[in-house]
């Protein structure tokens, strides 16, 4: 190829057009590139009416419309015969992407291939689903929930040793058996709990992410030992079910902190119910699995591949542990700030 060398003022002119003409079209490449989501469509198949999942909804929905993506909204209450009804809706309205809350780890798995068949992207949110479904999911958003479980068993040894208990009875009230939400922190803090055979877990039941339903399982609990030692250390999953259990103590008569004597309550995310109650000195412990950050996260990268750009196949938000030793005002804006 010859070279040509510029040189004069004509030689400088064109230097110039041709600066400008590049610059216009990085300008032009970038615009497009921000535009290029603004007329997509995307299906938001989720839980609702529980707290967690409607601050999500809220959070990750404002997020998308903000730059143009269109959201329509389809929710159950973890209920995987409605959501696999939910997902023959969305993969028919062939969206741009399936965003998918999933209520049961294995019942979305036949949902998931056939919005694959169908060639329409899926986005896992919050947590893994089975292996069996991996391969039908585009990419993935989620908690990492392996550590939220462990975080709520060193809240609970931590604490228990605080309240001066060499030994002691623990119970469970965890969220919907079902998801690997759950299963990934049960596994986690079992393993935890297995170093201190000290504190035995007495009961373990699913509150299906239900705060009545948790304060009347922990009602039952707390009356079936009172008479075998007592309960020294109680784990809710969410913070609202950690208050669960704290009110059906409140009404036995039974004191939650870290005093002698007291019972030992921790949850494994924030919610606005679980600050006041460690301000109380009632809620030992928690973590930062905050909708808004995990909304958030969810956003940007359903934005990036909606945008053409490439993104990790897992993405998952970083959590911190946290006690009333430890509160500050980080944990406090992060847990109390959700949209309604």
């Amino acid at each position: 190829m010859k070279h040509v060398r510029l040189t004069g003022r004509s030689g400088r002119s064109l230097l110039a057009v041709l600066a400008l003409a590049a610059l216009a079209t990085l300008v032009l490449s970038s615009v497009t590139s921000a535009k290029s989501a603004a007329k997509k469509h995307v299906y938001l198949v989720t839980c609702e009416p529980n707290v967690f999942c409607h601050a999500y909804n809220a959070q990750l929905t404002k997020k998308l419309k903000a730059v143009g993506v269109s959201v329509t909204q389809l929710s159950d209450n973890f209920d995987p015969a409605m959501q696999d009804q939910h997902m023959n809706q969305a993969i028919a309205a062939k969206p741009d992407a399936i965003l998918v809350f999933a209520s049961n780890a294995d019942a979305i798995v036949p949902a998931l291939k056939r919005a694959q068949a169908a060639h329409i992207p899926t986005v896992n949110l919050n947590a893994r689903v089975k292996p069996a479904g991996e391969k039908y999911v585009t990419f993935e958003s989620i908690a990492d929930n392996h550590a939220l479980g462990r975080f709520a068993a060193m809240n609970l040894v931590e604490g228990m040793k605080a309240a001066g208990y060499s030994k002691g009875n623990v119970f469970l009230v965890t969220g919907t058996k079902g998801t690997l939400i759950v299963q990934d922190r049960l596994d986690e803090f079992y393993k935890y709990m297995k170093k201190y055979p000290q504190y035995k877990v007495v009961a373990d039941q699913d509150g299906n992410w239900d705060q009545v339903k948790t304060s009347q399982l922990a009602l039952q609990i707390f009356s079936k030992y009172r008479a075998q030692g007592g309960i020294q250390g109680a784990y809710g999953m969410a913070d609202y079910m950690a208050a669960g259990i704290i009110q059906a103590a409140d009404q036995l008569g039974i004191k939650t902190g870290v005093t002698k004597g007291s019972t030992v309550v921790t949850g494994s995310n924030c919610t606005p119910a679980g600050i006041p109650l460690m301000q109380q000195k009632k809620l030992y412990g928690d973590a930062t699995q905050s909708p808004i950050q995990e909304a958030d996260t969810t956003a940007l990268v359903v934005t990036k591949f909606l945008n053409g750009q490439k993104v990790p196949h897992t993405t998952t938000v970083t959590e911190e542990r946290f006690t009333i030793k430890t509160l500050t005002p980080k944990f406090v804006n992060l847990c109390a700030k959700w949209p309604k």
